[in-house]
């Protein structure tokens, strides 16, 4: 058992384990720059003395960061590999944007319009809302409807071509395809293999008009503005 202590009381000494290289796997987001002074792990310090749980929340405070794991490589290099949330939408917000994830975490406010659909109709108060928290229940409980929606326009090639979409009603979602100048009140998510195929069709049928799609009845039909 001395023997033991003695090996143990060595690598907390040994300069050989000292930290020499923090190495930062899967950023694409945030800088990898900005990872390692999150993490607060001070070159030169003995890598057996690292809290691996404190390091985890740091770099968690940054509202990009969904998973983190801190490896000690020996002799001397800390991994940290970390899983980026991916920006999914846009909420327009008194005159800048709100941008979350696909599971409504809010990763961001900027003045400036990424090429990212809008969500119109949500019912969270952004204003006091802070980086990494998410919308409310009542918007979250319509997120797996969202994702039902955009996997279906993407088999079709459709979710390049979409602006937004209104999820106050889930009963009929309003999607507006406004470069094809169309409006789409869709209905609920059944049957979205038939209702983005009509969707396909409808843009192409009537590309020189404007107008709505009437998915959400019995009997589908286009409208034109008049």
């Amino acid at each position: 058992m001395p023997y033991f202590g003695g090996i143990v009381a060595f690598l907390f000494v040994s300069p050989v384990f000292n930290i020499t290289e923090i190495k930062v796997i899967g950023a694409e987001k945030i800088n990898e720059s900005v990872y390692v002074a999150l993490s607060e792990i001070p070159i030169g310090e003995n890598i057996f003395k690292i809290n691996k749980t404190k390091i985890k929340s740091l770099i968690k405070t940054e509202s990009y960061v969904e998973q983190v794991n801190v490896k000690r490589v020996y002799p001397g290099t800390i991994e940290l590999s970390i899983k980026e949330r991916k920006t999914a939408y846009n909420i327009p917000n008194n005159g800048v944007y709100v941008y979350i994830d696909k599971n409504g975490y809010i990763l961001e406010v900027n003045s400036e319009p990424y090429a990212t659909v809008s969500l119109e109709g949500i019912t969270t108060e952004l204003n006091n809302l802070e980086l990494g928290s998410r919308l409310n229940q009542e918007d979250l409980s319509k997120f797996n409807d969202l994702i039902k929606i955009m996997n279906s326009l993407n088999k079709d090639n459709l979710k390049e071509k979409l602006s937004s979409i209104n999820i106050s009603d889930s009963n009929n979602y309003i999607l507006n395809f406004k470069n094809d100048n169309k409006i789409i009140e869709l209905g609920d998510t059944s049957d979205l293999s038939t209702k983005t195929s009509w969707i396909e069709r409808f843009i192409e049928e009537e590309k020189d008009k404007n107008g709505t799609v009437h998915l959400n009845t019995k009997d589908v039909y286009f409208s034109p503005t008049e």
